[in-house]
């Protein structure tokens, strides 16, 4: 019989179609991940990928195989998970994606207040602004602004929240205060690139009716926390969730700017895997969140 280490492995191989990627995820070198694979095959007589110089791809008796091991794995979590709901038990581990702005600003110092009462919970964090494939990527929770259209995911609502517009006041002092978002044209802009694509028409609403001011911007990044960071240092305007940015706007770091044409309330999410048994911990960590989310509100109202 193979372990279960072996077919775990094979399932990431697939999911990545990759050796190396898999092995890496998982601690290991190329060479362990493939013997490991080889080691698999050979026990159950199976060819399970075909080989590339660029990736793997499944053969059908591979397809075939991969698909009633996630099966079985399913049942197996399942099991487990069973017996800690029962026991009221949080522990194990627990893999979750967050934005990177909001998820080391504000969401990680709440995790770790979490992680004090659940001292056996072993939770793992990763950080982008990509929209996360929850599969390719292995993990259990993701945390994620806007509407997302994938149906086969499960969601709960953490909040809403508009995107503000906001300055520091050594920018506005240098380059003054832009009093209409078209006058936004003729200032420095940051501007988030979101999946190789730049997020350059910023959404605003006046008078219900809703319009967007298209941009080039001065600087770039992939990563909404540089986009925060710049803002505060004064290099220009950014447009962000209020709750990027609530605290620095209460605190006088940051001021928010055209407050009378806010731009459409958009959902903050969480996103996980539907699954027949959403698990203890994860069902714990979700209600901990909606809980933190709406204290924050409170405590940061939008001005």
């Amino acid at each position: 019989m193979y372990h279960l280490n072996d077919l775990q492995l094979a399932i990431r191989i697939a999911d990545l179609k990759s050796v190396s990627a898999a092995g890496r995820e998982q601690g290991m070198t190329p060479a362990a991940a493939s013997a490991a694979l080889q080691r698999l095959e050979k026990k159950i007589d199976c060819l399970l990928f075909a080989r590339s110089t660029r990736q793997m791809t499944l053969t059908e008796e591979g397809q075939l195989f991969i698909d009633s091991g996630r099966q079985a794995l399913t049942l197996l979590n399942n099991a487990s998970n069973a017996l800690a709901d029962n026991r009221g038990e949080l522990q194990g581990e627990l893999r979750i994606a967050l934005p990177s702005d909001l998820g080391r600003n504000i969401i990680r110092p709440w995790l770790d207040e979490f992680s004090l009462r659940a001292p056996e919970l072993n939770i793992s964090l990763y950080f982008g602004d990509q929209i996360t494939d929850l599969i390719s990527q292995n993990v259990h929770l993701a945390v994620r602004y806007g509407q997302l259209e994938d149906s086969g995911l499960m969601r709960r609502q953490l909040a809403m929240m508009p995107r503000v517009a906001v300055a520091a006041p050594s920018y506005i002092q240098q380059y003054g205060q832009p009093q209409q978002p078209k006058e936004l044209v003729n200032h420095k802009t940051l501007i988030l690139n979101r999946g190789g694509q730049p997020w350059s028409k910023w959404p605003f609403s006046s008078q219900d009716t809703d319009y967007h001011v298209e941009l080039i911007g001065c600087k770039s990044s992939n990563d909404g926390a540089v986009i925060k960071d710049w803002a505060l240092a004064g290099k220009g305007i950014a447009f962000k969730s209020w709750f990027d940015v609530a605290k620095e706007i209460h605190q006088g770091k940051l001021k928010r700017l055209f407050t009378e044409q806010a731009s459409t309330k958009i959902p903050l999410q969480i996103l996980y895997l539907q699954t027949d048994y959403p698990s203890h911990k994860v069902r714990a960590v979700i209600d901990f969140l909606k809980e933190k989310c709406q204290q924050f509100t409170q405590q940061y109202p939008p001005i």
